[in-house]
């Protein structure tokens, strides 16, 4: 039997046996379009119009079963029935499917089966994929060698699309993040400074508004990947230079290791540093002077000064980068932290704008989205192993655009739980807490509607704490109420809170006014 022929068999005969489970919370329908798109059909010639006719006419029956709903129950005659007619004269291979769909079996054989044939077909795919690439590669180095610029950079390009394929059984784990064996004192121990370190909040890092903090129980965590999806245009890039400078002036240094440097570190793929700087000493001035700057009045030393002096009140080191993403991987962001911790730098948190503008190179690939979610996946743990907190925005799909045409109401309030994510629906399975940021206008005012979404780790919070608003001014930026009275409202258009004036800030913060 071709591996075409073997490969359509294994997919019919999983969503088939997936129909029948009791509880079907998912199935393979994504896995399985994936690999239909890999089967080549044969040439058209009078000899092979056989072969053709018959993929062609398994890989319809195949699409077909993904189309159905999830809650469809194939029948197995008549599927079987189907199947002798795709499979023409060809006996063997509609015994290989009689023999995969006709025998009955209880939840746990149906479940084990499952999971053979998932884990066979994606075998399958991951050695096309690796053959695939190596082929590519072969080619490009073949008959594409002056247009290869750096060898050295074709080299590591290749291994970095070979990496999710390696298995290495002689190294560690990579997907295991930590471990403890409980046998193990010293190793329990350095599990409980952890808890202890959760307890007494040395890991929280304290943002400006207080309303946020509430939402966050205390602030983010170290450790923490935290995502802000929002439309495009509705500050994303100004929401995180904000908490930028606020993890900055509102929080001291807690060390893991008091020999090396504290860092905050900021990456942008999009925007000029100039334009990023800019913002920052605004926003800086604003908060202490009530009014913007004249920029024309001061010269570019006084302003550098004043942003150094006021970024590294607490002790922290400040690093801002602008990258060309398409020159970078998730290894490349990887190596660059890798090298600060070489240098002597302790990094707590790491903001980047924004994550999903790096390719996905080297990350699994699969069903749509999957790629991407992989990203999410690697750049977590590898932040979550160093106890560093990762805050990126994310565009909401057209999905949510939709939602604004159709006029929802509270739109933030809405999306918890839809997936509404570009490129990938299941962003929210790999983060840890979950802010969504949204503009609404009233009466020739805006403001910044926030709902929070998931927060993994932490209690339950009552409903009215996930959802706040914070207006704008009529010029400058949001400014923070830490050690203020609160600015934050309850809805659109209503009152400040104005009360609070710092209440909860020695339960928070872990700096003094």
């Amino acid at each position: 039997m071709s591996d075409s022929r073997l490969t359509l068999c294994k997919c019919i005969t999983l969503l088939y046996r997936e129909s029948l489970l009791s509880e079907r919370t998912e199935n393979s329908s994504d896995l399985v379009r994936t690999v239909l798109e890999t089967i080549k059909l044969p040439e058209v010639s009078l000899s092979l119009n056989h072969e053709r006719e018959l993929l062609i006419s398994l890989r319809d029956t195949a699409l077909n079963m993904c189309s159905n709903n999830l809650d469809t129950v194939h029948d197995k005659e008549e599927l079987l029935h189907r199947l002798r007619l795709n499979c023409l004269n060809d006996d063997k291979l509609y015994d290989a499917f009689v023999q995969g769909i006709e025998k009955d079996m209880d939840e746990g054989s149906l479940k084990r089966t499952i999971l053979s044939i998932r884990k066979y077909i994606n075998d399958s795919f991951r050695e096309n994929e690796i053959v695939k690439i190596i082929k590519d590669a072969n080619t490009k180095l073949s008959y594409g060698r002056e247009k290869i610029k750096s060898i050295r950079g074709f080299v590591n390009e290749l291994c970095t699309k070979l990496e999710p394929y390696q298995i290495e059984s002689s190294r560690k784990d990579p997907s295991i993040i930590s471990s403890v064996d409980v046998g193990d004192t010293s190793g329990l121990s350095e599990a409980f400074e952890e808890v202890k370190a959760n307890a007494d909040h040395s890991g929280l890092m304290v943002t400006g508004w207080q309303a946020l903090n509430i939402m966050l129980q205390g602030g983010f965590r170290r450790g923490e990947m935290a995502v802000l999806p929002a439309l495009q245009h509705n500050y994303k890039t100004g929401f995180t230079l904000t908490l930028f400078k606020q993890l900055a002036i509102y929080n001291k240094p807690v060390m893991m290791n008091p020999n090396k440097k504290p860092l905050l570190l900021r990456i942008s793929f999009e925007d000029n540093l100039s334009t990023n700087l800019q913002y920052l000493y605004q926003n800086l001035w604003y908060n202490e002077h009530k009014e913007l700057p004249k920029i024309d009045d001061l010269s570019t030393i006084d302003m550098a000064s004043y942003v150094r002096d006021k970024m590294q009140i607490n002790g922290y080191q400040v690093k801002m980068l602008r990258v060309d993403p398409s020159n970078w991987t998730y290894k490349d962001l990887q190596n660059y932290v890798l090298e600060l911790e070489a240098n002597g730098y302790e990094l707590h948190a790491c903001i980047v704008d924004y994550l999903p503008m790096l390719p996905t190179t080297g990350c699994e690939e699969g069903p749509m989205g999957h790629s991407l979610r992989d990203l999410y996946r690697r750049t977590r743990n590898f932040f979550s192993s160093r106890r560093i907190l990762f805050i990126t925005p994310h565009q909401l799909s057209t999905d949510a655009k939709q939602m604004i045409r159709d006029g929802h109401q509270n739109f933030v309030k809405q999306l918890p739980g839809r997936g509404y994510f570009s490129g990938s629906k299941q962003i929210d399975q790999e983060y840890d807490v979950g802010v969504y940021l949204h503009i609404e206008h009233m009466i020739g005012k805006a403001y910044l509607t926030l709902q929070r979404d998931k927060h993994r780790g932490v209690d339950a919070i009552p409903e009215s704490d996930k959802y706040f608003v914070l207006p704008f001014p009529v010029k400058g930026p949001i400014p923070d109420d830490l050690f203020k009275p609160r600015i934050d409202c309850k809805r659109v258009g209503g009152e400040s809170i104005g009360s609070g004036n710092g209440d909860l800030i020695p339960f928070w913060c872990n700096t003094e006014k």
